[in-house]
């Protein structure tokens, strides 16, 4: 009797791992076409699949951290499971994407990577893509974002130009992210000609030899870096000027007179006993209320007139500038015209302070109607119509 029931125990153990079997086998094929290949082996050697949990992406925050002229630094916020992220750039001189970097995926944390390609002063465009690693181990992507990003590659700044004899050193502000600076030059009338190249970001100076002392010559600088084999340059600096020996004389006689005569000051004698043309105060005159002349400073002009406000102001620094006794000629060309001529136009008188291609920097008293000194307003070539220079060195 017990050996039948243990022979009967046997049977249905036999049935039931039989069952079990076919149940197991049937899961393991429905499923693995589903998730894939994601398995454990049982106690009895059996195949049981697992399915994983369903995959997804989410980036979140994307923006940028941080860039220095050769880097630039990204972060997000993944609330995803997928494997992890693709990091792609392209530039202008690029035919598409590349892949530049991998992160390894840690779901809800920030992330961050730092890209040591970036160049500034090109436009660069980035794309975040997440991926999934799937059962044979290969990465599928499955979205992103992107973002297009560019920081402005800034033109070097003059600092200084000081000419000596036939010399003239030139010295400028660095250009973040510049790898290199390409000077032109400008002798008289000739066009800019580029002259040096310097193959070195962070030089920044460099002397001109063998200027002509009779002729003006203008600088001129921009940044450049490289990209591969292409050259990404900045716009041009403000131009500086080494001028001729002899005008080189006007300009220092200049800059003492803007300090002799300062910015925003009055020519005038408001409030004083004793006063002379070279007398300045801090109160203008009151022309609009019927005061006329009478706070008014004038001068003695070489041409023999009396010279109130204006007029007057104009010829005072001409014979500073080149004494009393310096002949004058007088001519309507634009073209003709240079520094520390007097133009009269509209009933107005000015000193020639620069000279430039379409217009001129001008000293004057009374723009206003105040008696005011003013230096450095630019005065259009257009306004100058019928207008009479006057020089002294011709």
């Amino acid at each position: 009797m017990k050996k039948y029931r243990k022979n009967i125990f046997v049977l249905c153990l036999a049935v039931v791992t039989a069952v079990y079997g076919i149940l197991s086998a049937s899961v393991t094929q429905s499923t693995a076409s589903q998730w894939g290949e994601n398995s454990v082996e049982d106690s009895y050697g059996d195949t049981i699949v697992i399915p994983p949990e369903q995959r997804y992406y989410s980036i979140q925050n994307a923006y940028i951290a941080s860039y220095t002229s050769q880097a630039i630094t990204f972060s997000w916020y993944s609330a995803g499971n997928n494997d992890g992220f693709y990091i792609y750039r392209m530039s202008p001189y690029d035919s598409g994407y590349k892949k530049i970097g991998t992160v390894k995926n840690i779901q809800y944390s920030t992330h961050m990577y730092k890209d040591t390609g970036f160049r500034k002063g090109l436009s660069f465009s980035y794309r975040i893509v997440a991926y999934i690693t799937d059962g044979a181990g290969k990465n599928i992507e499955v979205g992103g974002v992107y973002t297009v990003f560019k920081a402005d590659f800034k033109a070097p700044k003059f600092s200084a130009l000081k000419r000596k004899a036939s010399k003239a050193t030139l010295k400028w502000k660095k250009s973040d992210g510049a790898e290199g600076y390409e000077i032109f030059c400008k002798k008289g009338k000739h066009a800019y000609k580029k002259v040096k190249t310097i193959k070195n970001g962070s030089t920044l100076t460099w002397t001109a030899k063998k200027l002509s002392g009779t002729q003006t010559t203008k600088f001129k600088i921009r940044a450049y870096l490289k990209y591969g084999s292409h050259y990404v340059r900045t716009s041009f600096s403000q131009v500086k000027t080494a001028y001729a020996l002899s005008t080189q004389k006007v300009v220092k006689i200049f800059k003492k007179l803007q300090k002799q005569y300062p910015n925003g000051k009055y020519w005038n004698h408001a409030g004083k006993k004793k006063y002379n043309s070279s007398t300045i105060t801090s109160r203008p005159c009151n022309h609009n209320k019927g005061n006329g002349l009478s706070t008014c400073n004038h001068y003695n002009c070489p041409n023999g007139i009396i010279g109130y406000q204006c007029y007057g102001f104009a010829w005072k620094m001409s014979d500073l500038i080149y004494g009393r006794t310096a002949k004058i000629k007088n001519f309507r060309s634009f073209a003709k015209c240079r520094m520390g001529d007097v133009i009269r136009y509209s009933g107005h008188s000015v000193i020639v302070v620069e000279k430039h291609s379409n217009y001129v920097v001008v000293g004057e008293c009374n723009a206003g109607n105040t008696c005011m000194i003013q230096w450095g307003r630019k005065v259009y070539r257009s306004e100058l119509h019928r207008a009479l220079y006057s020089s002294r060195y011709r």
